[in-house]
């Protein structure tokens, strides 16, 4: 099969490597579309330390079950499916609460497992066992489903955030994740949005949407921006999707008092440390919550989260590239041209998804 093979830092070639094939307890699923995340950009150009090339990346996968190993009776050949990348062992107290991304022994498809960068994905045992595999609904299309591992992670950040009706929430960073995060919000019923960014590209693109205020963080004070827009109270929530310790200086002040503060973008790992007022913490009774990944029973809830329409799709996939333009895809993200970008292996499969989608630019 064809497949986009990572080699190491700056170089995926697309190569024919072997087909796999449903070894017990074991699926192959034909790719269908896979969408390049931040964390594939980020392993591209800098390389990860769990990830031994050669290997195929990509974990944000839909596809259609084409083969099923023995001992497998509750997925049929032709059943439409995502997969959640990240497995659990499944015997201790993480996995057994539903919080398999919090595993000790957790592993991860596209990191010890090839991923979805390919024609065809195989998807090993232990993730058929653990539940990762789930149905895509039937109003749901490939490509909006590649979306659901993505909008898993973003679920999963706002699970702790109690986020009530009327709270006033403000996202920092106006990328595919924070689009995500405002959209969620806005389902759980928050009253004003404010999506903040210092493009002030993507914050027109996204003004269709309809929040309460776009606020450009290169031009203005974004905390005071804030304060003026909450007449001086602050944000109730605020959720950083930015990976920078400025972000997220930004989002503790721009927090109301008792008010919520989500890291929801981790720092670089050579400068990880962030220097901050706790007194200003301490005194306003703000809590600031990290978030990582996800689990099985996240993506489920995305896939419904996306066949309900409260998850604007149209807003978030802007790009869709063959397999053998696969660094043009990459190049795309780099230089944030789009949002998300998805990889068709074969494109002359997906030509009615892609009709639902005729905003989307094929390359």
């Amino acid at each position: 099969m064809n497949a986009a093979v990572y080699q190491g830092i700056g170089s995926i070639t697309v190569e024919v490597i072997e087909t796999p094939h449903a070894g017990p307890g074991e699926l192959v699923i034909q790719v269908k579309s896979c969408a390049i995340c931040g964390g594939d950009l980020r392993t591209f150009c800098h390389g990860h330390s769990a990830i031994v090339p050669p290997i195929v990346l990509g974990h944000e996968v839909a596809g259609t079950i084409v083969e099923i190993g023995a001992g497998i009776s509750q997925y049929q050949v032709g059943d439409r499916v995502v997969v959640a990348p990240g497995i659990g062992c499944g015997h201790f107290s993480y996995c057994l609460s539903g919080n398999q991304h919090m595993c000790y022994h957790r592993k991860t498809i596209a990191h010890h497992f090839n991923g979805g960068f390919a024609e065809y994905l195989r998807v090993p045992a232990i993730a058929v066992q653990a539940g990762n595999v789930n149905i895509i609904p039937e109003e749901v299309d490939y490509l909006s489903a590649s979306l659901a591992e993505p909008l898993a992670c973003v679920i999963n950040g706002q699970e702790s955030m109690n986020i009530s009706l009327g709270d006033t929430v403000a996202v920092i960073g106006a990328g595919p994740i924070g689009l995500m995060h405002a959209e969620l919000a806005r389902a759980q019923g928050a009253g004003k949005i404010f999506l903040i960014n210092r493009s002030e590209e993507r914050l027109t693109s996204a003004k269709k949407l309809g929040y309460a205020g776009y606020i450009n963080s290169s031009e203005c004070d974004a905390v005071q921006a804030v304060q003026e827009l909450t007449g001086g109270l602050g944000a109730n929530v605020v959720i950083v999707t930015a990976g920078s310790a400025a972000a997220q200086d930004m989002g503790i002040r721009m927090a109301s008092k008792m008010g919520r503060v989500c890291f929801f973008a981790g720092l670089p790992k050579d400068t990880p440390m962030l220097t901050m007022d706790v007194n200003f913490i301490h005194y306003r009774q703000i809590t600031l919550y990290g978030t990582f990944s996800s689990a099985p029973r996240h993506n489920i809830l995305a896939l419904e989260m996306i066949r309900s329409g409260k998850i604007h799709v149209d807003s978030i996939l802007t790009h869709a590239v063959s397999l053998e333009n696969i660094l043009r895809g990459f190049e795309l993200v780099q230089r944030r041209a789009g949002m998300r970008v998805a990889v068709i292996p074969h494109l002359e499969l997906v030509q009615e998804d892609l009709a639902r989608h005729a905003a989307i630019q094929v390359i």
